[in-house]
């Protein structure tokens, strides 16, 4: 092996040799990353439509379970009325029964 002709080539054809190796493998790199930005770039528009969708879902569902809040205070007030209602029926109910046996006890 001559050092002044490694491999058969000029030292002139190895650093050409070289460089195209070189430019093919910063083509290379330059093409995986840009195609990795845009797949990237691509994958974070669709997630942050996921999340605005995600957000209108959930300002809906907030809005149903206000919505079943308020029914369901307004139907616990309903219930308190009826049951104190109640209660004052039962205890005028009582006071007639009372009323009743004292009269059949006078006879």
């Amino acid at each position: 092996m001559d050092i002044h002709h490694p491999f058969g080539f000029d030292w002139g054809d190895l650093v050409a040799i070289f460089t195209l190796i070189g430019v093919v493998a910063t083509y290379a790199n330059f093409a995986i990353s840009h195609a990795a930005k845009d797949t990237n770039r691509s994958d974070f528009e669709q997630l942050t439509a996921s999340i605005a969708k995600l957000n209108e879902t959930m300002i809906k569902v907030n809005m149903v379970l206000d919505s079943l809040k308020a029914d369901r205070e307004s139907t616990n007030r309903r219930l308190d009325k009826i049951e104190t209602t109640v209660d004052r029926h039962d205890i005028q109910l009582a006071r007639i029964e009372e009323h009743v046996i004292t009269k059949e006890d006078k006879q």
